[in-house]
């Protein structure tokens, strides 16, 4: 099996993050918001880690779902972040993306999911 279809899709229709709604399998998300970019070390040049609300939506459409083996195992440690919010029918969600291709996601019940995005993956030779 591809480790690529090891986690569950989130399908989204379009990049606008407006208040258009966007599918996921969350329910419909909508009103994605930058709440601060940039953060992590300087020696890092975190500061040049900056994301937009179509950038999270990007992210959202091909993110899959992952566990915290599979992040540690397919996937390089981003220490550059951006946090924000985004809604749904069931109320206001918090993300946080790193900047190597991973994201958790946040419910109002504080239930965490962990993302990432397949584009990112890497292979166990670059860690």
């Amino acid at each position: 099996m591809d480790r690529r279809t090891l986690g569950l899709s989130l399908l989204l229709a379009t990049s606008a993050a407006s208040a258009e709604a966007i599918p996921s399998l969350i329910g419909p998300v909508s009103d994605i918001e930058v709440i601060e970019d940039g953060l992590g070390p300087r020696q890092e040049n975190c500061a040049d880690f900056k994301v937009s609300p179509q950038a999270v939506a990007e992210f959202l459409r091909h993110a899959i779902l992952v566990t915290a083996r599979q992040e540690h195992d397919w996937y390089l440690h981003g220490p550059c972040r951006a946090y924000g919010t985004f809604s749904t029918r069931y109320g206001q969600w918090q993300w946080q993306m790193l900047n190597m291709g991973t994201a958790r996601i946040t419910a109002v019940t504080g239930e965490q999911f962990l993302l990432a995005d397949p584009r990112e993956e890497s292979s166990p030779e670059d860690q």
